[in-house]
């Protein structure tokens, strides 16, 4: 029973404390209720703009998917005159942090990359920032490809074999391994272009550069 008593005792004794501290206090509580109050808003209000431009992105994306995939890269690039599709130049600039605005980069780099302007798709590939792995890997690979049309195949090699090594389970990692192969031996890097080729041999019997990649290893084998 006393035990009881005691412990009623320091509660009471909590309780009067709280108080007493709440009423010396109270404006500092209300401020930081309020800053907490103010925060929980402004993230829900965050996440619902972000869910609103991700819509919004998304739809226009949509309407440039079949123009890119004709190979019309200016019109892609800078949508139609009649304004149907605002383009993926205008669709990167005002939702370039959405998941879908991170795939408008890589298909704006894309569309660059294949009018031959270089330095506007290396500014776009190396601007992506999504989190998808596809998308990271294609970067990673475009970028290679500018190296590549510039001669600097040194560099080529390096970012094919890193785009390669990204993901384990991409679909196209033969390829690039063979693009990483094909770029070392043309600097003379042959041991590693053998690595890679050698790579391909054992793990990809199947793929269709296997026949072009056997002509490297047997070009360097006979050297």
């Amino acid at each position: 029973m006393a035990k009881l008593h005691h412990t009623e005792d320091n509660l009471m004794a909590f309780y009067y404390k709280a108080v007493d501290y709440f009423e010396k206090n109270k404006k500092h509580v209300y401020i930081a209720l309020t800053i907490i109050a103010v925060a929980v808003a402004g993230i829900i209000f965050l996440n619902n703009k972000r869910k609103a431009n991700e819509e919004k992105a998304a739809v226009e994306l949509s309407k440039i998917q079949q123009i890119y995939s004709a190979g019309k890269f200016q019109q892609a690039i800078n949508g139609d005159s009649l304004g149907l599709n605002k383009g993926l130049l205008a669709l990167v600039n005002d939702y370039g942090s959405t998941e879908s605005g991170e795939l408008a980069k890589i298909m704006l780099a894309n569309s660059y990359f294949n009018l031959r302007d270089f330095d506007n798709a290396e500014k776009y590939y190396n601007d992506f920032s999504g989190n998808n792995i596809l998308l990271k890997v294609s970067a990673e690979a475009g970028e290679a490809s500018v190296k590549e049309a510039r001669e600097q195949y040194g560099d080529a090699a390096k970012l094919f074999e890193k785009a390669a090594n990204l993901d384990s389970e991409n679909p196209f990692r033969d390829q690039y391994l063979f693009y990483a192969a094909k770029n070392y031996f043309r600097v003379n890097e042959m041991d590693k272009a053998k690595k890679l080729l050698e790579e391909i041999k054992e793990k990809y019997p199947k793929s269709k550069v296997l026949q072009e990649s056997e002509k490297y290893r047997l070009a360097i084998k006979n050297q």
